[in-house]
């Protein structure tokens, strides 16, 4: 299949934006695609593969100062593009205020997908300039063929809010790299890296730090976790916005001395410091857990380390039966329910195990990205058809 693949994300920063676009795109090339990718210019090469040419806008600046030029500057080489070749498909992710992939799936007759990652509208916008987005959204999903989205209330919104028939709206849960477990150091080899006990029991976040992650809440539960597991850490892998405030938080409660910041690291050095926790948190806020529900980027990628997560979420009903036997679920911003769940498990060692390796089980039959590229050219190919010249 001959798929034209649009994305205006950072990716630059190794956070899920990179991660996700990349193993995608990797994805596709593994099952036999061949994929021309529009998409900001990175600061660093990209990785190699025959199957992916790349056609670079200018580099991602983040804001809006340069955007309605760059709507314009990719409207017109995805335009170019189409006039000269041949896709099978359109797939664009995050949309927002861009219009080319619309445009010409359109006026060339070729199906288009598109994968809705985040808040259909994301960021603040003016009320008028907000409306104009939103329609801009609706005729971009009804327009598209299939629409991929990772979160169940998100599929929700978009069929309530925009009139988009459940028929056309697929769950496909976000990847992962696959590991072999002779690829994962050991606990010991990991904590020795980064200067830590090797008796310490650690808590896992890894990701951008930004207010939709509950920080507040993990890290009163560590607290309250200190008198039966004295040796508790934090190692926290990442940055963002809310970097300094949890900083803050941290100090405030006595544990400046208990979390550990890596920064932000490549996925490639993962590796080197996830196989030194001992439990995954990626518990969300209320707000956010009513908006994005209880499954994100992160639980894959957690589980390919062989490691227990914990979310924050009302029900897991709606998600794969092996994501709900295997994730940890606590009520949104319960530091106490989080605290004997922490407790538990390192109460529990054998448990923590069986929970990790169950879903470390489905993770890598179902959800590393060359499986998740499989679920989504399945929903391409049951509603493909042949694009019409014009």
């Amino acid at each position: 299949m001959q798929i034209l693949y649009f994305s205006y994300v950072d990716l630059d920063t190794p956070s899920a934006c990179q991660t996700h676009t990349l193993g995608i795109l990797g994805g596709f090339a593994a099952n036999g695609c061949r994929v021309e990718a529009v998409i900001p210019r990175p600061l660093v090469p990209l990785p190699h593969r025959e199957s992916i040419r790349f056609h670079f806008l200018s580099p991602y600046h983040g804001g809006r100062r340069y955007l309605l030029r760059e709507v314009l500057y990719s409207t017109g080489v995805l335009w170019s593009l189409c006039r000269r070749h041949h896709y099978d498909a359109i797939y664009a992710r995050d949309m927002d205020v861009f219009v080319g992939p619309r445009l010409c799936s359109q006026f060339f007759g070729i199906p288009l997908y598109l994968e809705v990652d985040d808040t259909p509208v994301e960021g603040t916008y003016p009320c008028l300039i907000r409306k104009a987005v939103e329609l801009n959204l609706k005729l971009d999903y009804h327009r598209a063929a299939g629409l991929i989205v990772p979160s169940l209330p998100r599929c929700r919104i978009i069929h309530q809010r925009f009139g988009v028939p459940v028929e056309k709206i697929h769950l496909i849960l976000n990847g992962t790299e696959e590991l072999a477990p002779g690829e994962i150091p050991t606990k010991a080899e990991a904590r020795q890296r980064l200067g830590l006990p090797a008796d310490s029991f650690c808590l896992g976040y890894l990701g951008v730090i930004y207010e939709r992650y509950d920080f507040a809440t993990m890290l009163t539960a560590m607290a309250q976790c200190l008198d039966a597991i004295p040796n508790l850490l934090f190692i926290i892998v990442g940055g963002g916005p809310s970097l300094e405030q949890v900083k803050r938080q941290a100090a405030d409660l006595g544990l400046a001395d208990r979390v550990v910041f890596t920064g932000f690291l490549p996925p490639e050095e993962f590796a080197r410091v996830l196989p030194a926790m001992d439990i995954a948190l990626m518990p969300l806020t209320k707000a956010a857990a009513l908006e994005h529900g209880p499954i994100h980027t992160k639980m894959a990628t957690y589980a390919s380390f062989n490691l227990p997560v914990v979310t924050a979420g009302f029900s897991l009903e709606g998600y794969p039966e092996e994501v709900q036997r295997g994730v940890l679920l606590m009520p949104p911003e319960d530091a106490g329910a989080l605290a004997a769940i922490i407790l538990q498990l390192q109460q529990n060692p054998a448990e923590a195990v069986r929970l990790a390796k169950s879903l470390r089980r489905y993770v890598m039959s179902r959800l590393t990205w060359k499986a998740v590229a499989a679920d989504i050219l399945t929903v391409m190919e049951k509603s493909w058809k042949p694009p019409t010249a014009k």
